[in-house]
């Protein structure tokens, strides 16, 4: 954001305290300093080139270089090549709380529920760590087709009408839920109507809206244990009873997930098809008896099928959504994993009896995603684009899950046992040995810039196995052992 030279004249106008008279340099100074001090400047604001600012207050232009030389040397103002001047707000990097509470102030207490959000902060994992080796959670981003996205975006803005600026439905743009529906018959064997498929920004927010729309507070909710932290935070942070039922080879173990259904559970969530974070995948016997079990006690499940296409790459697996017989079933999808995290694009499937009442949840949320995202990622998977990166994305995939197996296997051994899964995924799960804690590693890790998920975070009991989770697949190949050797002589050292 720059600043006009008109607003430094208003600031230089502002009374001066009655003193001797000052040099014209230090005026300047002086008032530009409170100003940045006062917050009237803002952090990172642009202040306008000494030339121009010199020429707008009819002074020398080194009057104006020794007021900005001055600024720079309090640490108040940051010069960048080309002359670019940017305001440095002491104190900027401070993370506001509730401490910052003026005393003489007094406020109503926020919600009960914006409390338990808060409470719950910790479970969730991260999205703002720096750099992406080895975050999970990320694809393969140097294998994305930028420039075929690019063609399709520049083909929306040239023939987009004024008229289209407008709002859209909630639900999404009504051809890319086609597509999405007529694609998930094809690729997943997930048949439903365009009218149950709903665009959303990312599973994180399909979970809030699916939690809002059946959660009263103490209703229950069972989870695979473990599982997404970040699913266990949004259910636990809308005052949910959060429970968990064990996993074996073949997916939730029925008889665990009997016991967890209290006359107070309303809602199943499982990771089918890919068990995250231990990579089982649910056998079909598995899949009709949880279905048995739901129908049983009337509860919903929640189906997320966070990375089929590298997971299914043969289409092979019918989801539970496509047994449902009783149409209690949401099927959770998104782009972000596949495509790219910044896309934001997400769908969940809804059940056919609650679609009216989701839809009001979502226009009360958000109103809608941008469309514009929405109708180039239509033309993207209509011309077979999204199916063709998607084959790049679990060849590329499986060749870095490779390379990362066996350097963990050559130098890792003593410290690392992989934990070997059926199915192919963007992620690698390994167990710690000799008792090391797991958030330790992660957090000696992340101090030379190094990115893993703490397995421990993945439990809901009690009992919790100490490993990391990595995201092998989103580095190059040829930065992946300069990176891996770091990250082993950190290890080596718990």
């Amino acid at each position: 954001m720059k600043v006009e030279t008109r607003r430094i004249r208003e600031i230089l106008e502002t009374p001066s305290a009655p003193g001797r008279k000052t040099p014209k340099y230090q005026q300047i100074y002086s008032k530009v300093k409170q100003a940045i001090l006062s917050g009237e400047l803002p952090n990172s604001c642009e202040l306008p080139p000494t030339r121009l600012l010199a020429d707008a207050l009819g002074v020398s232009r080194s009057t104006v270089i020794k007021v900005y030389d001055l600024l720079k040397l309090e640490g108040l103002l940051d010069a960048t090549v080309g002359s670019c001047y940017k305001v440095v707000s002491p104190g900027t990097e401070a993370t506001p709380t509730d401490e910052h509470t003026a005393p003489d102030r007094s406020y109503v207490s926020v919600s009960e529920g914006a409390k338990a959000f808060r409470q719950n902060l910790g479970l969730i994992n991260a999205i703002d760590d720096p750099g992406i080796a080895f975050r999970p959670g990320i694809p393969p981003l140097d294998l994305f087709p930028i420039t075929r996205w690019k063609k399709l975006s520049d083909e929306y803005w040239k023939f987009v009408r004024a008229s289209e600026l407008s709002y859209y439905a909630g639900a999404g743009v009504e051809v890319l839920r086609k597509t999405i529906s007529n694609y998930l018959n094809l690729r997943r064997n997930v048949k439903c109507d365009y009218s149950q498929v709903f665009i959303l920004s990312g599973s994180l927010q399909s979970l809030y809206l699916i939690g809002n729309l059946l959660l009263n507070p103490g209703d229950e909710v069972i989870l695979e244990n473990p599982t997404f932290p970040n699913a266990h935070s949004v259910f636990k942070s809308l005052r949910g009873k959060v429970t968990g039922a064990n996993v074996d080879r073949d997916g939730i173990v029925t008889e665990g997930l009997r016991q967890k259904m209290t006359a107070g559970a309303k809602l199943i969530h499982l990771t089918p098809s890919h068990q995250y974070p231990l990579g089982v995948r649910m056998s079909d016997q598995r899949k009709q008896e949880v279905l048995a079990l739901a129908n049983e006690k009337g509860l919903y499940i929640i189906e997320n099928d966070y990375e089929n296409e590298i997971n299914h790459p043969d289409r092979d697996g019918k989801p539970i959504f496509s047994l449902d017989r009783q149409d209690r079933t949401f099927y959770l999808g998104t782009f972000n994993r596949t495509l790219h995290p910044s896309i934001r694009v997400g769908f969940v499937i809804v059940p056919r009896h609650l679609v009216t009442n989701f839809h009001a949840m979502v226009i009360h949320s958000h109103r809608f995603v941008s469309p514009t995202g929405q109708v180039v990622l239509r033309g993207f998977i209509e011309k077979n684009f999204l199916h063709e990166h998607l084959k790049n994305v679990a060849r590329e995939a499986q060749n870095r899950h490779d390379r990362f197996m066996e350097f963990l296997e050559t130098h890792l051994s003593a410290q690392l046992q992989p934990i070997r899964s059926s199915s192919a995924s963007l992620h690698i799960t390994a167990l710690l040995k000799n008792g090391v804690s797991d958030t330790k590693v992660v957090s000696a890790l992340a101090e030379k810039g190094i990115v893993a998920h703490a397995l421990s975070k993945c439990y809901i009991s009690p009992e919790k196995k100490q490993g990391l989770i990595f995201g092998y697949s989103s580095v190059k190949p040829r930065h992946m052992t300069p990176i891996m050797n770091k990250m082993a002589d950190i290890l080596k050292k718990f």
